[in-house]
């Protein structure tokens, strides 16, 4: 049971890092939807996934077009703060495709156009939108959770990391 998420256009760097850091801690495969406004080298896209680059599932499509037939078995929900469905009230299917808009116009008329059902995050302050980032892990744990309480997935039990060497930090709580 995994989610499969999808940026269309993105154009911040640091916050598809950050995402990709997320599909990684969530073993998820990452969509890249049409052509992002950096390149696949920027520092603050590496910088904001730190050493798990070489984790990432990741696929680049560089056309709308293609992402649609590719996903077109599975259903694809595009979330949008104009969404017909609240995310909360919403019952998400294994091997569900969210498909989330760029930083500045999210997702084009002509692309929501191909679903019936979209989903929006409850807002309620008086805000525009949420930071990219921040929707996809809000979406994503949403997922998550209804898979878990279903029964449907169970998390790995990994050993915690850290930064820090253990005979380091060892030494520094002694201090």
């Amino acid at each position: 049971m995994e989610i499969v998420i999808a940026l269309y256009r993105p154009q911040i760097p640091p916050n598809t890092g950050n995402i990709a850091r997320l599909c990684v801690a969530l073993d998820s495969e990452l969509v890249i939807v049409g052509k992002p406004s950096f390149s696949w080298d920027d520092k603050q896209l590496r910088r904001a996934g730190l050493d798990h680059w070489d984790k990432v599932r990741f696929t680049h499509m560089p056309r709308f077009k293609d992402f649609y037939l590719s996903y077109k078995e599975r259903r694809i929900l595009p979330v949008t703060k104009v969404g017909n469905q609240h995310l909360f009230e919403f019952s998400f299917s294994p091997q569900d495709v969210v498909l989330f808009g760029n930083e500045t116009a999210g997702l084009p008329p002509k692309v929501l156009k191909f679903f019936p059902i979209s989903l929006r995050l409850p807002m309620w302050g008086p805000v525009r939108s949420l930071n990219l980032a921040n929707a996809v892990a809000v979406v994503a744990y949403e997922y998550y959770r209804q898979m878990y309480t279903r029964g449907l997935v169970r998390p790995e039990v990994h050993p915690p990391r850290t930064y820090y060497r253990e005979k380091n930090f060892s030494e520094r709580q002694r201090t």
